[in-house]
């Protein structure tokens, strides 16, 4: 009897000390108070297009599709909200002309970087495991700047732009505080270039990007 006792005491040890290893090693999600950093890359996809310059009908331009690098800081309010600060390097476009101005040997006509960085309040559909999905909106102001014109006699400026945005993601949370995440940022951005010289026009452009961003962060 005073063996089997022994036994069964030092099962309930072992029980006790692999619950708590496997408690040590559960992943945290982030919660009310926490801080989280990420840093990560970002694809920019654009549905680029604009209005016609009327000195040459059907025609127009867009900006191509860009990568860069982009870091976020989020700190929660809740355990199922929190507000979202993001940005990245800049985005280094093409500035194109359409079918119709193509065939007219204007191909690529300027270059230009862009930047936008978005204030959002995010909410999370947190069960307390280690996959949690989100959503949030706000608003983003995206600056443009070093447009580099390619075609003699012409010049474009852009002007920054406010907008509304959205993102949806997931995030995966590891031990060690550690986090992965992946989401999709809507940007509702048309902004307007200005061009001077051989074309004295201002048209706006329908950029409307959907940024694809996969980081990884830690949790403060």
């Amino acid at each position: 009897m005073k063996k089997r006792s022994l036994g069964s005491s030092l099962q309930c040890k072992v029980l006790i000390a692999a619950m708590g290893v496997g408690a040590i090693s559960q992943p945290v999600m982030a919660g009310a108070g926490d801080l989280v950093v990420r840093a990560g890359i970002s694809a920019m996809d654009t549905d680029s297009g604009s209005d016609s310059f009327s000195s040459i009908s059907r025609s127009g331009v867009q900006l191509d599709d860009a990568v860069t690098l982009s870091a976020s800081a989020a700190y929660y309010l809740s355990d199922y909200s929190a507000i979202e600060l993001t940005s990245s390097f800049p985005y280094q476009h093409d500035l194109e002309g359409n079918s119709r101005l193509k065939a007219l040997g204007l191909g690529t006509l300027a270059e230009v970087k862009e930047i936008p960085t978005s204030l959002t309040i995010n909410f999370y559909l947190n069960d307390y495991s280690a996959v949690t999905p989100y959503v949030g909106a706000g608003v983003a102001y995206t600056r443009f700047y070093d447009e580099d014109m390619k075609v003699t006699g012409l010049a474009v400026d852009f002007e920054d732009s406010v907008d509304l945005t959205a993102v949806a993601g997931v995030e995966m949370a590891f031990p060690s505080n550690l986090m992965v995440s992946f989401d999709l940022r809507y940007i509702d951005l048309n902004p307007t270039a200005d061009f001077d010289g051989a074309v004295d026009e201002d048209i706006e452009l329908d950029v409307d990007p959907v940024i694809f961003t996969l980081s990884a962060g830690y949790r403060f």
